[in-house]
């Protein structure tokens, strides 16, 4: 995973809720919506607060980021879920995860996000639900992607994962990466991807735009009235780019809120969720 700085992730806590206008301003949806979007059920399908959050700080590696498990916690208590940050780290922190009850228990090294269901023993990866959210978020704005045309940015493992994401929603995609040789892997293993050598050409003849490349995108190659989901850091657009597309752009949040709420769904909380929720309600 790309690892984050300080500097990007400084200020999520306090700011969470202006990704939620920001989002219903652009798509017309919420980050509970998108990531229930992305999970493929409906906001009504889940008991929110019948989960119990805990993010674990990890120290291996190059360390605990700052500021990195509070954000990650915003997040979650943003769609709803009750979360907090364990005082302890590693071990200690995942026994104490464990002992304060946890559904769902977040954490994260140099190599690896993951968020652990405890009832199900089985997690979600940032990877997999960092692409299903900005491809969700695309779908929010097209209302359906099969048989539309969508350029993905970068062949690394974001960008594979958001192409097959697209295929299987029936769109075509062209793919381009700086290294050649990623964009042709996926070309020749799946029929309705065209790999594209010319960046700039390929950017100024699609609409529908999937960022996951670290690389700028200049502003006069977008075209007008173009919609850009775009999870990569750093922040790649300039403000003619801003001015002539809608581009959907955070750097952990979005990501996040899909890891808890696939997390979630991957085994039912019921006893809880009639008590939390009220008659009818499950929690999946």
């Amino acid at each position: 995973m790309t690892r984050l700085t300080p500097d990007v992730i400084k200020g999520i806590p306090e700011t969470i809720s202006s990704l939620d206008t920001a989002l219903e301003r652009i798509i017309g949806a919420d980050l509970r919506h998108v990531a229930c979007s992305a999970a493929g059920i409906s906001t009504e399908d889940i008991c929110f607060e019948s989960y119990t959050v805990a993010v674990v700080p990890v120290t291996s590696g190059k360390g605990v980021i700052t500021g990195f498990s509070e954000s990650v916690s915003a997040a979650v208590r943003e769609i709803g879920m009750n979360s907090f940050v364990t005082e302890g780290s590693d071990v200690t922190g995942t026994a104490e995860a464990y002992r304060s009850g946890a559904d769902i228990i977040f954490m994260a090294d140099d190599e690896n996000f993951i968020a652990i269901n405890t009832k199900a023993r089985m997690f979600t990866d940032n990877i997999r639900s960092t692409a299903k959210g900005y491809v969700a978020a695309l779908k929010c704005v097209e209302g359906d992607l099969a048989g539309k045309k969508v350029l993905v940015l970068g062949a690394g493992r974001v960008g594979t994962v958001a192409t097959e994401i697209l295929l299987e929603q029936g769109a075509t995609v062209e793919v381009s990466d700086i290294v050649w040789n990623k964009a042709l892997v996926l070309e020749r293993k799946h029929r309705s991807v065209r790999a594209r050598a010319d960046l700039e050409k390929a950017i100024q003849e699609n609409r529908l735009i999937l960022n996951a490349s670290p690389g700028k995108i200049p502003g006069k190659l977008i075209q007008e009235g173009a919609v850009i989901s775009s999870p990569g850091v750093p922040y790649a657009f300039d403000s003619e780019g801003e001015a002539k597309a809608k581009i959907i752009h955070d750097v952990l949040s979005l990501g996040v809120a899909v890891m808890a709420v696939s997390s979630a769904v991957l085994s039912p909380i019921e006893s809880r969720a009639a008590e939390i929720c009220g008659t009818g309600a499950i929690a999946l």
